[in-house]
């Protein structure tokens, strides 16, 4: 919330008498933030929601989700789309102007018991509640009922991962920020494109899959090989690109086609290996994020690209276990606030 003039307006400037509540999660990615918590009034679960582009900073984000829910949670889990420090210290990633949030001060200075947590641990946290409405299979594996362990990855701005283990711990990684390896001699070229275009002694998979990053790569990329590409972009806004090669796709168009074949295949090569490194055995795939959410992309991924042929890469090593393994595309829009909030409950 903007104060006349700019400023960020506080619990305080809203001229609201907060009161404690028992819990809260809040989910916190690049765009909006949003709150679960408990209404201290009347006991009912409730929601807010901002937009994080109008604050000057993480405390000022928080601030507000309080004012506009009329309370301060005791207990508040946060995920927060940002590589989280082992004090619990967090940078966003996509507010590069944000200084780093210190989560000691802020719970000394509201009287709470924060924890903060990476984004994709939240969402791995809300897959656990999950029921079949808030998810469906894409590719079917030999046996879901004898699943240990999931590999949450999500795809919006960018690209995040975390592995949930067969005891319910949940790892963060920072796989997004892997080197990208092609396999074909077209992605030889997309690598060489990419790192001539951002001078980077590194190409990151986010870099070639990110909703903002790569999507913009793969376009520019395919319109110098080809000499032509339609016109998608608008008003100059890259970050809107990504969501218009989807649709375009889905609707048809043979240039964002060929471009969602080239994004199948190098997704599917990505979690073969993210796989291999983390569940060997017993594990399954749940995908998420803006960009797989979108309408009909994910079974577009599934049907017309090398997405399952390069996961399972036949005649390569553990190719039988990367066939028996499950994908499914998480569809509740709002898990990793679920996750935070049923982590943030007091424990008896």
């Amino acid at each position: 919330m903007m104060l006349p003039g700019g400023s960020v307006m506080t619990a305080e400037d809203a001229g609201i008498d907060l009161l404690y509540t028992s819990h809260a999660g809040i989910d916190i990615g690049g765009t909006r933030a949003r709150m679960r918590y408990v209404d201290p009034r009347t006991g009912e679960i409730r929601h807010v929601e901002t937009r994080c582009g109008q604050y000057a900073s993480l405390d000022d984000v928080l601030r507000a989700c309080f004012a506009l829910a009329g309370c301060v949670p005791r207990r508040l889990v946060a995920g927060v789309a940002g590589r989280v420090l082992p004090g619990g210290d967090v940078h966003v990633t996509n507010q590069p102007s944000w200084p780093v949030f210190s989560k000691d001060a802020f719970a000394a200075a509201h009287g709470i018991d924060l924890r903060i947590v990476n984004d994709l641990v939240a969402t791995a946290m809300g897959t656990a509640g999950l029921d079949e409405n808030g998810y469906r299979p894409l590719l079917p594996g030999e046996d879901r009922a004898a699943a240990t362990a999931r590999l949450v990855v999500a795809i919006g701005t960018g690209v995040g991962a975390a592995i949930v283990d067969a005891d319910g711990n949940v790892r963060s990684s920072e796989a997004g920020h892997v080197p990208w390896q092609p396999v074909s001699g077209v992605e030889a070229e997309l690598l060489r494109f990419v790192r001539a275009s951002t001078s980077a002694p590194v190409v990151t998979v986010e870099q070639v899959l990110g909703g903002l990053d790569g999507f913009r790569h793969l376009y520019d990329f395919l319109r110098a090989r080809r000499g032509t590409a339609p016109e998608l972009r608008t008003g100059g806004a890259d970050a809107e690109i990504g969501p218009l090669i989807t649709a375009a796709a889905c609707a048809g168009d043979e240039f964002c086609r060929e471009l969602l074949a080239l994004y199948g295949g190098i997704l599917g090569q990505f979690l073969r290996g993210l796989l291999l490194v983390s569940l060997p055995e017993g594990a399954e795939i749940w995908l998420g994020g803006s960009v797989l959410q979108a309408p009909r992309v994910a079974d577009l991924l599934m049907a017309e690209t090398p997405f399952r042929e390069r996961m399972v890469s036949r005649g390569a090593q553990h190719a039988d276990l990367m066939r028996r393994v499950p994908v499914l595309l998480i569809t509740a829009p709002d898990v990793a606030v679920q996750g935070a909030f049923a982590h943030s409950r007091p424990r008896d």
